[in-house]
């Protein structure tokens, strides 16, 4: 049984996670089978080690027909089970600090900042008709810059994380009916755990963490598999109290900073400063920092975020997540200089951060220069990054460059390497825009046709395929369109346009 335990660390240790997991159930399922408790005070943990140590020199040999030895020691039993959560939490972890974590109703329906609020040129039905001089109709807007038009998809996830980040780098936040990083954790946690005899074990709805407080080999261990596996931030704070209880006199900074985190999540901000603030005070970890700025940008704090930033960047100036942190909160600030100033320092600092190469080629992009953005993207494919977002970002730059031949072939590779419906609407979408620079207008109303099958609540592709409507002559089509785009993006002053421009101008 030692060579198992022995061989379920070595696996935990190579990052073997789902085989670690097997040898600690089956261990665990032997450890049942025959009864070993779970949990034994620290006085018999010592006299099991020192027995095991002293081997059966000491015993009577007639004892062991008399008595059956158990299979186990108890200590085995409880290391066993704090590895298979350890294990089990590391296999889906997903980090808090760098996902889009929000879990309000709202943002969980639509990213409104991914909605245009002015009307662009070329959208709009009072010129959709009139061709501009020296160059074909333009339907849409040729130049991206908002959700009404083409746009660099968002999807290159920072090194380290499981997800992307929202509002990184390649052109914007994702939209957040994909599910937030707590809902993946939950639903990823939920399918792993079938078919395992042993998860009454460690079953969150099963447990009272507040008898866990004194085991301090266990508990560290127990927070993390409550919060980052089961999802169960309510559990994590009642474990996080009842520590804090135990240890009245010198509660450890890192019990502080997961009270504020669990808060945060529950949204409770400002229960969840105070909190923060008395573990910076008793350490000033740069996890803390980023806890405290992210809570400080849900209640729209920026200035004060900011702030905190700076001051943490005095203490660690080399910190690349609090550099990156302050890069987002000035693109929050709309102040694109300063947060590509920032980008730039990090790329610096460590020369193959996608997030920051990334966020330099989404600026270069919109500064009407694609051929820079280009080369951006290039160096963050040759890094190993292959997915569609960044390959319908190479096409969007090769279209405005001018490198007509590489648009096709890059938009079909998005499309082998699309896994969702929403970047195959994304990709359907932006190939609408190529078949309007080439004038085909019948190809564009396909494109965005197939882009509605993958997402019918798409309100600019509604939109555009009213205008396309319009522009052939079908005005009871292209009134139907904008009505559906307006239940969908009721707040767009583009679609509201349109429509009185249809009222006013045609009798329906």
């Amino acid at each position: 049984m030692d060579i198992e335990y022995i061989k379920a660390v070595s696996l935990f240790r190579r990052r073997s996670y789902e085989k670690c997991i097997e040898v600690c159930n089956v261990i665990l399922q032997m450890g049942h089978e025959n009864n070993v408790p779970m949990f034994t005070n620290d006085d018999e943990d010592t006299k099991s080690i020192n027995s095991r140590s002293s081997g059966n020199s000491s015993k009577d040999p007639s004892d062991n027909n008399n008595k059956k030895q158990p299979t186990m020691p108890t200590w085995m039993m409880e290391g066993i089970w704090q590895l298979k959560m350890r294990a089990l939490t590391q296999r889906i972890f997903v980090d808090d600090l760098e996902a889009n974590d929000d879990i309000s109703a709202e943002n969980e329906e639509v990213e409104f900042e991914r909605i245009a609020t002015t009307a662009r040129p070329g959208t709009s039905l009072k010129t959709a008709f009139v061709p501009r001089p020296g160059s074909s109709l333009m339907v849409g807007g040729m130049r991206p810059s908002t959700h009404l038009g083409s746009r660099p998809t968002s999807g290159i996830a920072r090194p380290g994380t499981a997800s992307a980040r929202p509002g990184s780098s390649v052109g914007g936040r994702p939209s957040s009916r994909c599910g937030t990083a707590r809902r993946v954790r939950v639903t990823s946690a939920a399918v792993y755990s079938l078919g395992d005899l042993t998860s009454v074990l460690y079953q969150a709805s099963r447990m009272n963490p507040t008898i866990y407080a004194d085991r301090k080999n266990i508990i560290k261990a127990l927070f993390q598999f409550l919060f980052y596996h089961e999802g169960e931030p309510q559990k994590a704070l009642s474990l996080c109290e009842a520590v804090c209880d135990a240890q009245r006199q010198k509660v450890d900074w890192w019990w502080d900073q997961q009270r504020g985190r669990c808060l945060v999540t529950l949204n409770h901000p400002r229960k969840a400063e105070t909190y923060l603030l008395r573990s910076l005070r008793s350490l000033a970890h740069p996890d803390t920092f980023l806890l405290l700025s992210k809570m400080y940008q849900k209640m729209d704090q920026l200035e004060q975020a900011l702030q905190l930033i700076s001051s943490a960047l005095d203490k660690h100036s080399y910190d690349i997540a609090l550099r990156t942190e302050q890069g987002r909160i000035y693109e929050l600030m709309n102040k694109a200089d300063d947060s590509v100033q920032v980008y730039r320092l990090i790329v610096k600092m460590n020369p193959i951060n996608v997030e920051a190469l990334a966020s330099i080629a989404v600026n270069y992009f919109y500064d009407n220069n694609p051929e820079m953005a280009l080369m951006y993207y290039r160096r963050i494919l040759s890094m190993g990054a292959h997915n569609a977002e960044l390959y319908c970002n190479i096409a969007l730059c090769c279209l405005y460059g001018g490198q007509i031949d590489l648009v096709l072939p890059c938009f079909q590779r998005a499309l082998t390497l699309a896994t969702t419906s929403d970047q195959r609407s994304d990709i359907w979408y932006n190939l609408s825009f190529v078949a309007v620079t080439t004038g085909d207008f019948n190809l564009a109303r396909r494109c965005l046709r197939l882009c509605l099958t993958s997402d019918a609540t798409n309100g600019a592709a509604l939109n555009n395929l009213a205008v396309l409507s319009a522009h052939s002559g079908d005005l009871a089509k292209a009134k139907s369109y904008l009505a559906a785009a307006k239940e969908v993006l009721g707040d767009s002053l583009e679609i509201e346009s349109n429509l009185k421009y249809m009222e006013k101008n045609y009798k329906l």
